[in-house]
């Protein structure tokens, strides 16, 4: 696989569906696929197969991050770039993938981003593409110490401070968030967009630009410099 794009979904197999009917829609490289990361004990588990939805089917990992990054170690050998939306995102721009993929390559790997119409100038990587050799050379995709929020804050710093990042703003990847008057703050949502989440997640992050950000910048940056990956 040259891309591999890792959807965590919780309860949410009909926008898991449109999600990944719109990665089928405008995806051009034949080597780029999609796996969503579902919990085992996911009530709407029997859904998620009948729609024979590409499916990493593991344990609950106590969070979307701590999902993430399970699913993004157990692929990182096997892809050179590996990709993170939410079930809320759409792919709304056909060729996104060959062309996140052709600068990647042709500047020795990093991250990269397109526009989800919420932060416009590219703000915040609200989904985000990258050479698996960072995933490795970290040893997680997201934060860790964050649950569901800040990782893009996370991942901004680490492409900034690499020269590394890289923002698409014509290619579309779409955040149908309530935040953004696209979606209902229904349970789900409330829950995990609650001060409190809010709280923690920024004190984590706050925590690690404090003690680990400038390690973990030098990581990625020795990871970009050392020996290509195949795909």
């Amino acid at each position: 696989m040259n891309l591999l794009v890792l959807c965590p979904s919780r309860s949410r197999p009909w926008g898991a569906l449109d999600a990944y009917q719109s990665f089928l829609s405008t995806k051009e490289r034949h080597d780029t696929s999609m796996v969503f990361v579902v919990d085992e004990d996911d009530d709407k588990l029997g859904s998620y197969k009948h729609l024979e939805l590409p499916l990493y089917i593991l344990p609950p990992q106590g969070g979307m991050v701590a999902a993430l990054n399970t699913a993004a170690l157990h692929y990182a050998d096997d892809a050179q770039y590996i990709g993170f939306i939410g079930d809320d995102h759409r792919f709304r721009t056909p060729g996104w993938d060959a062309a996140f993929t052709r600068a990647l390559d042709a500047n020795g790997g990093g991250l990269a981003y397109g526009n989800d119409l919420f932060w416009p100038q590219g703000q915040i990587p609200t989904q985000i593409f990258m050479s698996s050799s960072i995933i490795r050379a970290l040893g997680w995709m997201g934060l860790p110490s964050c649950k569901h929020l800040y990782i893009d804050n996370v991942w901004k710093v680490l492409g900034d401070s690499t020269d590394s990042l890289f923002y698409f703003p014509r290619y579309v990847i779409e955040h149908l968030h309530p935040a953004a008057g696209k979606a209902e703050w229904d349970a789900q949502y409330l829950r995990l967009n609650s001060e409190e989440r809010y709280a923690a997640d920024r004190a984590a992050f706050e925590a690690w630009m404090a003690t680990q950000a400038s390690e973990d910048c030098e990581r990625v940056r020795s990871a970009l410099t050392g020996p290509s990956v195949a795909g």
